[in-house]
């Protein structure tokens, strides 16, 4: 199955990216390992010949955990949902990937972020796994020496899947987008 794939491969790069791995030095001032929890608010859309091309919104949550490549980077792996219900059937969006951000200016709260991962689409008996890549800004409030709070925009974008009903393709290619707009609270 792609997903067990997918989740062995992200669970590599996690390793990596964990203190004492050779391919990112730990910066001594920024603590080592850092992770986050987010609620958010934002909308879904499925792109192809037969989809509806309407954006639908929900709720999402997300959490991940990474550590410090410099004062500058953080790089990690996250895991996220969304969903909504469209009457009696809910739609949902699961993704996971890994996620770099980058403060441009030192001590400035924003920061910029990119990543590449698995978004997968469920509704009723219709599925859609693809890989994605996701961009992004947000701004970090610190509250305190070791906690952040602050707010993003992320967009998902998913492409080259099939839509299936039942195991069966019924729309090649297709497109996943997701838009978000997020709180959340960071312990570094």
């Amino acid at each position: 199955m792609r997903c067990a794939r997918f989740a062995r491969g992200a669970a590599l790069l996690a390793v990596l990216f964990l203190p004492g791995s050779s391919l990112f030095a730990q910066s001594p001032s920024s603590g080592g390992l850092w992770w986050g929890l987010s609620v958010q608010g934002g909308a879904a859309r499925l792109t192809c010949d037969v989809c509806d091309r309407s954006r639908e919104l929900g709720g999402a949550l997300e959490a991940s955990v990474g550590a410090y490549a410099s004062d500058q980077v953080r790089v990690g792996v996250e895991a996220g949902a969304w969903t909504r219900s469209d009457d009696d059937t809910r739609e949902e969006v699961y993704s996971a990937g890994v996620v770099a951000e980058l403060h441009p200016r030192p001590g400035s709260g924003l920061h910029l972020i990119a990543g590449v991962g698995w978004s997968g689409y469920r509704a009723g008996d219709f599925a859609l796994d693809a890989p994605r890549m996701r961009l992004g800004a947000g701004w970090d409030l610190p509250v305190s020496a070791g906690w952040v709070v602050g707010n993003r925009i992320l967009l998902d974008a998913a492409a080259f899947g099939s839509l299936d009903n039942d195991g069966e393709s019924v729309a090649r290619p297709v497109g996943l987008s997701v838009v978000r707009f997020g709180l959340y609270v960071r312990h570094r």
